[in-house]
């Protein structure tokens, strides 16, 4: 609550308003980095079910290249929001949201019809 105190005329550590603004752009950072390595694992698991067929092991290869891929960019998204906030402008626009978003599907629905197509 914005007008309470801790009891002893200061506010907690926690609650100080002079944070840098750059914290949100760390968490969401870091929120794309477990993104990336969960749709790392969930490709791995969809090579490893292809067992050296090729055409199925596409989709766990496109989703490893994507992993890689958002490993990059996330962290050029973080630098490049980083640097535009300290200068005062603001933050750019989320394409990328939408992008992984769509891979993320295309992922999803591959690996369900892997599972529905291959004999378990």
């Amino acid at each position: 609550m914005p007008g309470r105190s801790s009891g002893c005329g200061t506010s907690p550590p926690w609650r100080t308003t002079d944070r840098p603004p750059v914290f949100g752009a760390e968490r969401t950072a870091m929120a794309w980095q477990r993104t990336a390595l969960g749709v790392g694992g969930v490709s791995a698991l969809l090579l490893h079910l292809a067992a050296g067929n090729l055409p199925v092991a596409v989709p766990g290869l496109a989703g490893l290249s994507a992993a890689l891929l958002l490993l990059v960019l996330s962290e050029q998204r973080y630098m490049r929001i980083v640097n535009k906030v300290g200068a005062g402008e603001p933050p750019p626009a989320p394409g990328l949201v939408r992008l992984i978003a769509a891979g993320a599907v295309v992922l999803a629905v591959s690996a369900l019809a892997l599972l529905l197509l291959t004999d378990a």
